[in-house]
């Protein structure tokens, strides 16, 4: 299905959500060919100039805006997607705090991204798409963070 333009810049921010999610599920592994210290480096920038801004669009300007005009909302999914939000939050805290996460609890939250970005990409900006009036999701989408990775 082809992305509506406003949702762009958020589909972009999920690559680069992909990108960490890769390097966070192959670390300690055979295909891993970064050192644990690029690693937590690159997650803990990711998470200060981009992955936080990127929960921040979402739960502050696209998830109410879908809330506005959908009748029957999925509520389900919606918790689903703020719940995650809040593992991952917790999660990423928790790494930074202790900057001595094992591979296992870095592979962890790897997998859990990228699950949360396949989850968003597949469940939610579908039902948004549908509900939210094309010019209304153009609007939102200056409101969102520009993506230090890929400039969106």
């Amino acid at each position: 299905m082809k992305r509506h333009e406003g949702l762009i810049p958020l589909s972009h921010h999920h690559h680069h959500a992909l990108v960490v999610s890769k390097d966070l599920k192959e670390i300690g592994t055979e295909k891993g060919n970064k050192t644990y210290k690029v690693i937590l480096r690159e997650l803990i920038d990711f998470w200060e100039k981009d992955g936080n801004e990127h929960f921040r669009d979402e739960e502050e300007v696209l998830i109410p805006l879908y809330l506005r005009f959908e009748n029957e909302p999925n509520i389900d999914l919606i918790k689903k997607v703020l719940y995650q939000h809040a593992e991952i939050r917790g999660m990423i805290a928790a790494i930074r705090n202790n900057q001595q996460a094992d591979f296992e609890q870095l592979n962890l939250l790897g997998y859990l991204l990228e699950e949360h970005v396949r989850l968003e990409e597949r469940e939610l900006f579908p039902v948004i798409e549908k509900a939210v009036p094309d010019n209304y999701l153009y609007q939102a989408s200056g409101n969102f963070h520009k993506d230090s990775y890929s400039g969106y």
